[in-house]
């Protein structure tokens, strides 16, 4: 293999670095605060219907059979 070829000048990095932002990221001065007042139930809960279901008065009779 053959060397490789001479240049005349050599690489050099570039003269002044990276620098970082002058000022960094500050997080924002107020935080997040919750709603100030909780949730509450609804006051009057649920009560089921004051007169249940009763069945029908007359049960079902089956239709007379014809002779």
């Amino acid at each position: 293999m053959s060397p490789l070829p001479h240049f005349p000048t050599p690489y050099t990095p570039h003269p002044t670095p990276h620098t970082p932002h002058p000022t960094p990221h500050t997080p924002h001065p107020t935080p997040h605060t919750l709603h100030p007042t909780p949730h509450t139930p609804h006051p009057t809960p649920y009560t089921p219907h004051p007169t249940p279901h009763t069945p029908h008065p007359t049960p079902h009779t089956p239709h007379p059979t014809c002779v």
